[in-house]
């Protein structure tokens, strides 16, 4: 493998932020919005030549023969003059490249059928289960079981090929936020048999824009933050403020369910970093035009690198740190959690990551439309796959529909747990004036994986 002569993250924008903001011409409506051939064609063809150009997973598509997908989008968008039509073609395009940082989008189709569902839902143990609601009739935890009396499942079957996801996993946890994939008004049939109208209202949002700020907590000599997004980047930058006034605490729980990015959150890994560390291993396309034409080797030949050791600089927090995660974390969100992965330095708790990062490029049209291909593969840093798998946490913990209804919050009850058995342990959670001396040596993670904290 190639090593580059410096590893530095580079930035990871999650899906389609970079995306076109031109508003929409004001004549197009929802009932008679157009385009043109000429532009249906040109559109479709740039995005054909973005994906060889730029696109940078064709490991994870072995078998995608995106010539014929191609023929088959422009029998789609020849047939159609309808914007909407265009739109959801394009997306189905984009998606047969199953990599979940490349895919299509218009803010038209946002503005004008974008509106909020009203709640949030997906799979949990086999169930549609309502995880976020400002609902009264639809509280979390709640099992959905179909909607305009057909079969949830079947419904979701029937939007799935318009979904740009890395694997199955996120393809499901992502379905309620292209919420123009749902009807504007319809009813929800739950598991109870109960039913309850919706109707969707108030501006498109993406994930994570609801949230203004970090929010940081202590219970029982315990620091939680929580960070719901790297982007925009002053998520970032409250955290390493947070950290430069965080007095003596047993320890630092950092709460990233949710977090689906922004940018890769460089300074904040390196002010809880107190020991050396690596980012993702990397690999971009390198189309040689001489070699391809001589038919030599593979067509879509790679650049390949790994992340040489960064050494830690004056952390900010050098104590026992546990990190929170779930399926919600994604892109940016993983960058940082792999490096404390790989090193040791925290105790993961939660559920396996997303499994998407890299740098898209992106590019935007005239009329509002625009699409991102993702230009490198990560791997961790032994080189190891991570796309479409994700970051495996140390221990295990699942938030059931039942833990939903009823409010608590596993995951984070064992973190402080496990805080609290060792918290009167001379290795672990001890006061500050303690962990200065010269005897005191703070434990590992294989310390914490220990039989009696897991079990």
């Amino acid at each position: 493998m190639l090593k580059s002569v410096l590893i530095w993250p580079i930035v990871s924008i999650t899906l389609f932020l970079a995306l076109a903001t031109t508003p929409a011409s004001p004549s197009d409506s929802p009932a008679s919005a157009t385009l043109s051939l000429e532009e249906r064609v040109v559109i479709a063809s740039q995005l054909y030549s973005g994906i060889q150009m730029y696109f940078g997973h064709w490991k994870g598509v072995p078998n995608l023969d995106l010539d014929k997908e191609y023929a088959r989008y422009i029998q789609q968008a020849i047939a159609s003059d309808s914007r909407r039509d265009f739109d959801l073609a394009s997306m189905e395009f984009l998606a047969t490249l199953q990599n979940g940082h490349s895919g299509f989008g218009d803010k038209w189709l946002r503005d004008e059928f974008g509106q909020m569902i009203g709640f949030y839902a997906y799979p949990i143990e086999g169930d549609w289960a309502v995880t976020k609601s400002s609902i009264a009739e639809l509280p979390v935890g709640e099992i959905i079981a179909a909607i305009n009396d057909e079969p949830f499942e079947a419904f979701y079957q029937s939007n799935r090929k318009c979904l740009s996801a890395s694997d199955e996993r996120w393809r499901r946890r992502a379905f309620f936020e292209e919420t123009y994939l749902f009807p504007p008004s319809f009813t929800v049939t739950l598991k109870s048999g109960r039913k309850v109208s919706v109707t969707r209202k108030g501006a498109f949002q993406w994930p994570g824009e609801e949230f203004q700020s970090i929010q940081s907590s202590q219970r029982d000599g315990v620091a939680i933050l929580r960070i719901p997004a790297f982007a925009p980047s002053v998520f970032e930058d409250s955290a390493v403020e947070f950290l430069k006034t965080l007095g003596p605490v047993k320890a630092l729980i950092l709460d990233l369910r949710g977090n689906h990015g922004g940018s890769t959150p460089s300074n904040l890994v390196a002010a809880l970093m107190d020991r050396p560390y690596r980012w993702m291993a990397e690999s971009t396309p390198a189309t040689i035009a001489v070699l391809r034409a001589w038919d030599i080797g593979s067509s879509h030949t790679e650049l390949a690198w790994g992340s040489d050791p960064q050494q830690p600089s004056h952390p900010l927090y050098s104590g026992v740190l546990y990190i929170l995660v779930d399926g919600g974390c994604f892109s940016a969100c993983e960058d940082l959690v792999v490096p404390f992965k790989d090193n040791h330095r925290a105790l993961i708790l939660g559920e396996r990551t997303g499994g998407s990062t890299g740098q898209p490029y992106s590019h935007s049209f005239d009329n509002g439309m625009g699409f991102s291909v993702s230009t490198k593969r990560e791997y961790f840093p032994d080189g190891s796959p991570f796309e479409g798998i994700g970051v495996a946490p140390d221990i295990e913990v699942r938030t059931s529909a039942a833990d939903l209804r009823a409010g608590n919050d596993p995951v984070l009850a064992k973190a402080l747990d496990l805080i609290a058995k060792t918290a009167a342990d001379a290795s672990f959670g001890v006061p500050s004036e303690l962990v200065t001396s010269a005897n005191y040596q703070r434990p590992t993670t294989n310390d914490l994986l220990s039989e009696e904290n897991i079990h």
